[in-house]
């Protein structure tokens, strides 16, 4: 019989034994030897509460979901990530708002950034849809400074904007990613800025115009593969190839996400936190890391052995995984841009 441990959610992360399935020949593991002792990237969720309900994303279901409820971080839970991370600063590859809502309507958020920033951390990146960006706002980010802000966008014309991203206001937000680069220009602040497009069905004939209208204006453009989060979103127009040789999930080398509750799952697309392995104010992000369930994660996935763990089994967004080109790599980029 297997280990039918559960998470701290009350899910099982592992299954039944399934075959071993051949690995797709490739360099992995830790890409500096340091990142086995904390993870070079942190994502943190501050809230699960969203302004939009947009076609590709999971937030609208889990909004749906019975139980729900709106939630905002404890400013004391990231605290405790702060003061952890900024032992580690030195090797950190980025520091990333991002995950379960937009980080804008956390009440505190902007306190929140300016305590990274004032910690000595960085890259620090806001990846946000810009709706609640205000000229305060702006300016507090910009001032921090924070080091990236990531705006998605996912289309080029207002019509496709509103059949993708519901209840998101063209003109209110493509004025906003203007004002933005305007006000980083007026305070000469370091921050870049990118925006992004999803290939989706809906945008498919639109990344074009996209990347040469925004391209002049931002430090970035990126071009992102629609993920099902776990098959919660009916993606099949994203094209996975069902006969591509599996290579193993690089988060388990690379990155822990860490939700509103302060309690850290291994899968950024986990979003009904099925695989949350602890919480940082009962351990340290580093033990959790350190930890034998971490381990176990990394052996099962080197080896072909994914099927054993009941969140990756079903799992086709790995193929957006890349070891080679994840978010890390357009952050140092970006950040390397004069």
């Amino acid at each position: 019989m297997a280990n039918i441990s559960p998470s701290t959610s009350g899910d099982p992360i592992f299954g039944e034994p399934a075959p071993r399935e051949p690995v797709a020949s490739g360099n992995y593991g830790f890409a500096k030897p340091e990142h086995a002792d904390f993870p070079p990237i942190l994502i943190i969720a501050v809230t699960n509460v969203c302004d939009m309900a947009c076609i590709h994303c999971a937030h609208p279901v889990m909004k749906r979901t019975p139980g729900y409820k709106a939630t905002f971080m404890d400013p004391a839970i990231h605290t405790r990530i702060v003061e952890e991370t900024r032992h580690f600063k030195d090797r950190l590859w980025v520091f990333r708002y991002a995950a379960d809502g937009e980080s804008i309507l956390h009440p505190r958020f902007l306190d929140m950034v300016e305590e990274t920033k004032n910690a000595g951390i960085g890259p620090v990146d806001l990846t946000t849809n810009a709706m609640a960006l205000t000229e305060e706002k702006m300016r507090r980010l910009l001032l921090a400074p924070i080091d990236v802000i990531d705006v998605s966008l996912d289309a080029h014309t207002q019509e496709t904007y509103e059949k993708i991203r519901k209840r998101g206001k063209f003109s209110r937000v493509t004025a906003n990613l203007k004002r933005l680069i305007e006000l980083r220009d007026e305070l000469r602040s370091p921050t870049r800025i990118m925006t992004s497009i999803i290939q989706q069905k809906e945008a498919l004939g639109e990344v074009e115009a996209f990347k040469a209208f925004w391209g002049p204006y931002v430090d970035e453009v990126l071009v992102r593969g629609l993920n099902t989060d776990l098959g919660i979103i009916n993606a099949s127009e994203t094209y996975f190839d069902k006969d591509l040789e599996r290579w193993p999930c690089p988060q388990f080398w690379k990155r822990v996400t860490i939700n509103h509750k302060g309690e850290i799952r291994f899968c950024v697309e986990d979003w009904f936190n099925r695989g949350v392995v602890g919480n940082v104010m009962e351990q340290s992000i580093q033990e959790i890391w350190k930890s034998p369930i971490y381990e176990r994660f990394r052996e099962l996935h080197a080896t072909g052995r994914w099927r054993d763990m009941n969140l990756c089994k079903p799992c086709m967004d790995w193929q957006h995984m890349e070891w080679d080109h994840g978010f890390e790599k357009a952050i140092a980029k970006v950040m390397n841009k004069g």
